[in-house]
């Protein structure tokens, strides 16, 4: 059995909860390092596309303003794509003919580059589709409104932003991200 099949095995024996309990610790590593004043020199870890998928299911879950039924990441060098579920429930966006068209479960697609060096992430926006059909700029900037900027004022996809944690970088590969603190 090669190493790679053997790599294969593992992943998809790791429960959703190790996965998630995986990238917390990971995480905790990263700001552990961060709060160390006299810590010199780089290190690096690799996150997978399952320890997000797990995180962002169980971990993020109260974060998220509708119910995420299912998700699915993507990592490809430069670029991070999510293949998402959700329902959204009547009456979540205050206008009675929003939610008459966007209540209900729908597919969703994102999909754009993260670049991060010297601290400093860049995401840019390349698709956004919902049950198969492009959501237009107008309406992903409402929403972003509505749901992301009450939680996250500073949120503005169109400006880089400051990596937490003294990260120093995030490199996009196949399959895995590389963070360097």
């Amino acid at each position: 059995m090669t190493l790679v099949a053997l790599a294969a095995m593992a992943a998809f024996s790791q429960t959703p909860d190790k996965a998630a309990a995986s990238l917390q610790a990971k995480i905790d590593t990263i700001k552990k390092a961060d709060a160390d004043k006299k810590r010199t020199g780089t290190q690096s870890l690799d996150v997978t596309e399952s320890e997000l998928e797990a995180y962002v299911q169980t971990s993020m879950k109260k974060d998220i303003p509708v119910k995420l039924e299912s998700i699915r990441v993507h990592l490809t060098p430069g670029t991070i794509a999510a293949d998402a579920r959700l329902t959204i429930p009547p009456g979540s966006t205050g206008n009675m003919l929003v939610d008459a068209l966007v209540s209900g479960t729908h597919n969703m697609f994102i999909k754009g580059k993260l670049v991060g060096s010297r601290r400093v992430g860049k995401f840019d926006l390349q698709e956004v589709t919902v049950d198969g059909l492009p959501v237009p700029n107008i309406l992903i900037d409402a929403l972003l409104k509505r749901f992301v900027k009450p939680r996250y004022p500073n949120v503005d996809l169109k400006e880089p932003f400051d990596l937490p944690w003294g990260i120093d970088a995030i490199d996009v590969a196949q399959d895995k991200a590389k963070i360097t603190y």
